[in-house]
């Protein structure tokens, strides 16, 4: 009800991402005094989707996971990815020093932009949403922000243009690998796998367990202070990209492929201790997720991982110094 509130669908017609976008754009391109095709007809470079990292096989003592806050919606927002300013930066003589350059040849015009005004609108009425503790409405405000990326992405969508989805996802791609350097050679600390919006740091299985959340703490804000600074140096524009502590795995396992030497994507397990004294365990696209795996199976393969990785923990922790 909430998203057929802001969209202005129909609640059996909310799933319609490209008409939802329509809704929320078309009558703002019209008061800029322009008409939208009716089918799409943007440049097809092909895009790539979110970027998987390389990971390092192996098991791991206190792995920290740092996260971009709706990563997608955040770069729309800081680097004026819209198609109305598409049109503005390649279609109109626009002074150099006002357009910020995006990927597939595509540029944008920072003086004037719609869907970065939506991203501001919908952003701060999740925030409101949040603080009023309305779940409804905050997740609602989700699904639109990050259906965006997707529509401008799909020939479906009258505004498809890979210079405009490319320039999300691209970009996205060289957000990871510079934050990725960034790490490992400002704080010394390796970075073993990352995954569209989020890098898996590995702290060093000497690392002090009670100082490990305060240094992924510490990681976010230094980050996020040192992208601030780097986009203003080379766009001169806002940073809008917000990375945040996530979680600390005290052991971490990253499995290799089958038949193989090299780490598995998508696919880890890891065990978190709470500050009860309470553990849990956490599986991504191993067979203990898996629908076509028997409870039994599901149940021998997390508690296997569970036992190894307590022991394993147990074990270092009263290892002789």
């Amino acid at each position: 009800m909430e998203r057929g509130r802001l969209t202005g669908l129909a609640l059996d017609k909310i799933g319609g991402s490209a008409a939802a976008f329509d809704n929320q754009y078309l009558p703002r391109l019209h008061r800029k005094g322009y008409v939208a095709r009716v089918y799409a007809s943007g440049a097809d470079m092909g895009a790539p989707g979110g970027f998987v990292m390389d990971s390092v096989p192996g098991l791991f003592e206190h792995v920290l996971v740092l996260d971009f806050k709706s990563l997608y919606p955040s770069i729309i927002l800081t680097f004026m990815v819209d198609p109305y300013g598409l049109a503005q930066g390649t279609g109109t003589e626009v002074p150099p020093e006002c357009l910020i350059p995006g990927f597939n040849n595509g540029v944008f015009d920072r003086r004037d932009s719609i869907l970065p005004s939506i991203i501001e609108t919908l952003w701060s009425a999740r925030d409101q949403a949040k603080a009023e503790q309305n779940a409804p409405l905050s997740q609602a405000i989700k699904i639109i922000m990050n259906s965006f990326y997707g529509v401008l992405g799909s020939n479906v969508c009258r505004f498809f243009d890979s210079r405009l989805s490319g320039s999300i996802t691209l970009r996205g791609h060289e957000i990871l690998n510079r934050t990725k350097e960034q790490i490992e050679q400002a704080f010394g600390h390796k970075v073993i796998y990352g995954d569209t919006d989020s890098v898996f740091v590995w702290l060093g299985n000497d690392f002090p367990a009670d100082q490990a959340e305060a240094e992924g703490k510490r990681l976010a804000t230094e980050l996020n202070n040192w992208w601030r600074q780097n986009l203003r140096e080379r766009f001169d524009i806002d940073c809008h990209l917000e990375l945040e502590f996530e979680t600390h795995y005290q052991r971490f396992l990253m499995p290799t492929m089958r038949h193989s030497d090299k780490g598995t994507k998508k696919r880890y397990a890891g065990i978190q201790y709470q500050p009860d004294g309470s553990h849990r365990m956490v599986f991504k696209g191993l067979e203990n997720v898996r629908s076509d795996w028997t409870p039994l199976a599901r149940r021998v393969q997390q508690e296997l991982y569970e036992r190894s990785l307590r022991i394993s923990l147990i074990r270092n922790i009263f290892r002789p110094s």
